[in-house]
């Protein structure tokens, strides 16, 4: 099914959690192109209880509000989204992001010439506090040979000219092929938050499906700004997912390394001692994060096993497409 423009039928979601002006700013800046297109804008309110669904109400009253009771993170919220959704295509956009002008049509064009395109990735620029966007935040998903899952380019200057073939999408500005997704297994929501991107492009990987850079798709990026990269939400969950998702989908040379890099780490912080409180800080919410990875091991491993039964494609073949060293931003 194609809308008016001969693209696949769009639905662009964004995921609030208590930051209703970050919200209102965002589909703001989508409403002209979802005007023109036909595309539904829909907000999924993640339990925010404090008013930002009635705010997002009356100030957008034409998109699609979604409210869930509690927050379950943002991977909850888009499977929220889903689960009401009859779209070929969702665009992701962050609720701390603006579209540019054609964000969403760049995104969403190759999909209908590309059967097996499960994933594209826009190029996601980083928005200083002076309104400068002159240093790149994303052109897509990277993981290094330790697990380490990142944004490729990111801190490069503006503008990069980086190659369409990527291992992964960026969950801050993409496109999903709704089949794709749910062939694959769709998003973890035990992650919370973070690196819940890079384990879905794992699973299209494996089953198939190929991710696409499209430099053409450009939104700004105000990073970290609904958790804050020096929060305990940001620490534990970017350590704990990475050993995770190392885990249920890396080969066990890459397992190796992910684990050995946070226990090396907390080791030298105990021989030498830390005074710096933030420091401090940080070693404890790693520690927690280590402990919350020891304790289910278990279940990643029996998600391993799922992943390779239902694959149609190597572990080995997708981790020759990984780069040996990445530029990239990581937790």
């Amino acid at each position: 099914m194609l809308d008016v423009r001969g693209l696949p039928v769009t639905e662009v979601v964004v995921v609030n959690w208590r930051r209703a002006d970050l919200t209102i700013a965002c589909v703001e800046s989508l409403r002209a192109e979802a005007a023109a297109s036909g595309a539904t804008v829909t907000v999924v309110d993640n339990g925010s209880g404090d008013g930002s669904a009635g705010r997002i109400a009356a100030a957008a009253p034409w998109v699609r509000l979604v409210q869930v009771p509690d927050n379950r993170g943002f991977a909850a919220g888009v499977g929220a989204a889903l689960a009401a959704s009859d779209a070929e295509v969702l665009v992701l956009l962050n609720n701390d992001a603006l579209a540019r002008p054609g964000f969403v049509s760049e995104l969403v064009g190759p999909f209908a010439a590309s059967p097996r395109l499960g994933a594209t990735t826009a190029r996601l620029l980083l928005l200083d506090a002076d309104g400068t966007s002159d240093r790149t935040n994303s052109t897509g998903n990277v993981v290094d040979r330790a697990g380490n899952g990142g944004d490729r380019d990111w801190q490069r200057p503006h503008p990069v000219d980086s190659p369409a073939e990527v291992f992964g999408f960026g969950g801050g500005a993409c496109a999903l092929r709704v089949t794709a997704v749910r062939d694959s297994g769709g998003f973890d929501e035990s992650l919370f938050m973070y690196y819940e991107d890079t384990d879905l492009s794992w699973k299209l990987r494996r089953r198939g499906w190929d991710v696409r850079y499209v430099g053409a798709a450009v939104a700004l990026h105000r990073h970290a700004s609904s958790s804050g990269v020096e929060s305990e939400l940001f620490v534990t969950s970017n350590t704990r997912n990475r050993l995770v998702v190392a885990l249920r989908h890396g080969p066990w040379s890459m397992v190796s390394r992910a684990v050995s890099r946070t226990t090396v780490r907390l080791l030298v912080d105990g021989l030498h001692g830390i005074r710096s409180p933030r420091e401090r800080r940080r070693a404890v919410w790693r520690a927690r994060a280590l402990g919350q990875f020891l304790a289910r091991v278990p279940r990643t491993l029996a998600e391993r096993r799922a992943v390779d039964a239902g694959a149609s494609v190597s572990r080995a073949t997708v981790v020759a497409t990984l780069p040996t060293g990445a530029s990239a931003s990581e937790g």
